[in-house]
């Protein structure tokens, strides 16, 4: 259903659906991860599987929503998030894993980590795509490419404490050392190509960007509906701004997590043309 949206990939190319199949729920319940939320969008994806089984593209979209909502579900468990922040406002209870509305910054290297993972796999298969297609020198990029980049997270991580400081050096004598070998590989171009990659990497920050965006219209949901005075009243507030908020929690997650399989992932191995 998502890459009939796009051209047929060469016959010598990969297809792209099972990896799209297998990290785009991934993605969307990262995003949303809202417990509540989750449940909602289940019931949803139940109705139109049962009742458009005859429209194959309805009941597909069905089938998407609902593996969504699943991860979905399962992160908003680790977020302690349903509808928000109920569980702590109404049982104190605290987030198995983290609170995305106060460490941001701990989901911006959980959003890059992924990134820097998932742009890894789209070169590895651009590589053994192009060496099997005996293009040695594009298949000698992408690998000397994956390489620099692993080298450049240690060198980052090792700053800031995450790796020992003695695997900085290392790291940056292998950098030195790769650089020509990535020049003679891919050419002038070789440079920009190279910024294309981290470019690639530093836009997954979107995960954690629009999903922080959701918490926190939950999070103001609850605390309006609280601020009435009135349960009725108070219900109808939240309600409403939870309601926009699901909405939105449809469009965005899939929209974004579209973009970065179409863009970031599948340049890097998909050949279209078939």
């Amino acid at each position: 259903l998502m890459t009939s949206l796009l051209p047929l990939p060469a016959y010598t190319s990969y297809d792209p659906t099972p990896y799209i199949g297998i990290f785009f729920p991934i993605f969307f319940g990262i995003i949303l991860g809202d417990a509540g939320y989750g449940l909602t969008l289940m019931l949803g994806a139940w109705y139109l599987r049962k009742h458009y089984r005859a429209d194959r593209r309805i009941r597909d979209g069905g089938t998407i929503l609902l593996i969504s909502s699943a991860y979905t579900i399962f992160f908003g468990v680790l977020f302690g998030e349903f509808f928000g922040d109920l569980p702590e406002r109404l049982f104190h209870l605290e987030p198995l894993c983290i609170e995305r509305r106060t460490a941001i910054i701990p989901m911006l290297i959980f959003s890059l980590a992924i990134g820097v993972a998932h742009v890894a796999l789209g070169l590895l298969l651009g590589a053994v795509n192009a060496f099997h297609r005996n293009l040695k020198r594009e298949g000698l990029f992408k690998a000397l490419s994956i390489v620099i980049i692993f080298c450049m997270v240690a060198v980052i991580a090792s700053l800031f404490g995450v790796f020992p400081v003695v695997l900085k050096r290392p790291a940056i004598l292998a950098i030195l050392f790769l650089t020509p070998l990535l020049f003679f590989a891919g050419g002038i171009l070789a440079p920009l190509e190279f910024l294309k990659s981290i470019g690639n990497i530093i836009s997954y920050v979107r995960i954690t960007a629009i999903g922080l965006t959701s918490v926190l219209l939950a999070f103001v949901a609850n605390q309006l509906g609280g601020l009435t005075g009135d349960v009725v009243l108070g219900v109808v507030v939240a309600g409403l701004i939870h309601a926009l908020n699901l909405v939105l929690g449809v469009f965005s997650p899939t929209i974004h997590s579209l973009r970065l399989h179409y863009v970031e992932f599948f340049s890097k191995f998909v050949e279209h043309g078939g």
